[in-house]
């Protein structure tokens, strides 16, 4: 079943308004300013006659002048109509207010010059009132052809069959409106924007509007596919795409100098548990080192928030993958200053590459049977869609140092594998299309999304949960731990079954005795 990715018209007709704006506004500025004057006049002169000649071209010209200075000093220009809050209404108003100041300042001075005060009267009241209606009735046609992200951009898979069709489940709304006022005149740097999860963020951020966004990735293909989709959308202001290696300390450290962010959202990370079980070294310097170096350049270069985008097979590890992520928000905990690190911790994303649901497709599309490692494995699922928009509003939030996302219960792979069969093959008998080929190394027959020792509390928003829980380790205790894994790592020709004990059993000695709490639950 063919999907169709085209953008939706309300996006391409407000990238054209995003740049096109100032000359649709301008012109119903001018209008509107000239209007009222000109009722002043009729309404100063009693009837419809109006003044003529210079001085009523001159004082015309004065105030059109004056109104339009103001309206390109106040900023207005620069802002879509979305993005118009009431802070920037009340510092248009204020501009307006000195303009009508400034003619009537030139009416003290140059009488002849300058339009009567009754008059100015006019203008100054309806000018303002006008200017100011317009924006708001600009921004609320726009949110409402915008109203449903969502729904626009489902996540299907190339079966056509999405999370939805599977777990009928509402999903959670984000605040849209507190989102942009938060990233207003912002700059926001995401890396791993080539990615699944990269790609989505990028999209919701744009349609957000900070004053830029910087995106970074190592791969020229996944940056260049990801170049075509945003502008395709029409997502062109305030771009920025940067092709770096997040393991490439000098060039991250650049990037930051340069740009200056005030948010980072580190997303860049291998996922892939097999893959990683054979290559410890690539998932230590690219999970773990690559983190640690890039949350220290941001505590450097002054970055307001910094959000580390984990993975729910860092709790209690059983693969090389999550220990690497565990490691890393061991680090990210340590963080002190101004800057507020954040970790966010979710299951598996629906359709993402190299995850099940495209493995399933490609084998059904082959007529092969679909690999399932277990009948009892299970995994928590969410669209991609959804997990950004969670993702951008914990930037909402600052009760905790770790969200988790409500996901509802864990969906087990072989149900999936039977609906996939039934959805593409509805005569075949499912069973007949299951080939159980058993657990691959380091998985886990289950996932949990909250460690022992850490406590879950409710957040503003339904679907986010604040995880609390004590510190590992201490900085210099994990940065001595780190360089014996980065030695490890180094040192020519270590077994990968070494590193891999290292990063497995080998805990960072602080020379305290660790205990647990009690164990959490997701869903009390």
């Amino acid at each position: 079943m063919p999907v169709s990715h085209s953008a939706p018209e309300h996006t391409t007709a407000e990238a054209r308004l995003r740049e096109w704006g100032p000359l649709f506004l301008a012109l119903p500025d001018a209008l509107l300013v000239y209007g009222s004057l000109l009722l002043g006049r009729m309404l100063h002169a009693g009837d419809e006659s109006l003044s003529h000649g210079t001085e009523g071209a001159t004082a015309s010209l004065l105030v059109l002048g004056v109104y339009g200075a103001a309206l390109g000093a106040s900023g207005i220009y620069r802002l879509s109509p979305r993005r118009v809050h009431l802070s920037d209404l009340w510092r248009v108003g204020g501009w307006l207010a000195g303009a009508w100041g400034g003619v009537a300042l030139t009416h003290v001075i140059a009488p002849a010059t300058a339009p009567p005060p009754s008059v100015l009267a006019v203008p100054g009241l309806l000018a303002p009132v006008g200017i100011l209606g317009l924006r708001v009735g600009c921004r609320g046609l726009l949110a409402m052809s915008c109203s449903a992200p969502t729904r626009s951009s489902p996540d299907p898979s190339p079966s056509g069959l999405d999370l939805s069709d599977l777990v009928p489940r509402e999903p959670g709304a984000v605040d849209r409106t507190a989102l942009e006022a938060v990233l207003s005149g912002r700059t926001v740097l995401v890396t791993g924007a080539g990615g699944s999860i990269g790609s989505e963020l990028s999209r919701q951020l744009l349609a957000l509007e900070p004053s830029r966004v910087v995106l970074v990735d190592v791969s020229e293909r996944t940056l260049y596919r990801l170049e075509r989709t945003l502008q395709a959308n029409g997502d062109r202001n305030g771009l920025d795409l940067c092709m770096a290696d997040v393991r490439d300390a000098p060039r991250m450290d650049a990037l930051l100098a340069h740009h200056r962010p005030d948010v980072v959202i580190h997303a860049a990370a291998y996922k892939h548990v097999p893959l990683m079980e054979r290559h410890p070294v690539e998932a230590f310097h690219n999970n773990t080192q690559a983190s640690v170096q890039l949350l220290q350049l941001c505590e450097q270069h002054a970055v307001d928030r910094f959000i580390f985008v984990s993975t729910d097979k860092a709790v209690h590890p059983s693969s090389v993958l999550g220990t690497t992520k565990r490691l890393a928000e061991w680090y990210v905990r340590t963080g002190s200053g101004p800057m507020r690190c954040t970790t966010v911790r979710f299951g598996n994303v629906f359709g993402t590459e190299g995850g099940v649901v495209p493995r399933f497709e490609e084998k059904l599309a082959a007529g092969e049977p679909l690999p399932v490692t277990h009948p009892d494995m299970e995994r928590y699922f969410m669209s991609r869609t959804e997990a950004c928009g969670l993702i951008l509003h914990t930037l909402l939030l600052d009760t905790a140092p770790t969200y988790s996302f409500r996901m509802g219960d864990p969906i087990r792979i072989e149900w999936l594998a039977k609906r996939f069969v039934r959805h593409w093959a509805p005569h075949v008998d499912p069973e007949t299309m299951i080939e159980y080929v058993g657990r691959r190394p380091g998985e886990k027959l289950s996932e949990r999304l909250v460690r022992d020792d850490e406590t879950v509390h409710a957040t503003e928003h339904p679907n986010i949960l604040g995880l609390e829980g004590p510190v590992p380790y201490r900085r210099a205790v994990l940065n001595a731990h780190l360089q014996r894994l980065r030695s490890a790592a180094v040192t020519p020709h270590t077994p990968h079954a070494h590193l891999r004990h290292l990063l497995l059993e080998a805990r960072p000695d602080d020379g305290r005795r660790r205990t647990n709490g009690a164990r959490a639950s997701l869903n009390p």
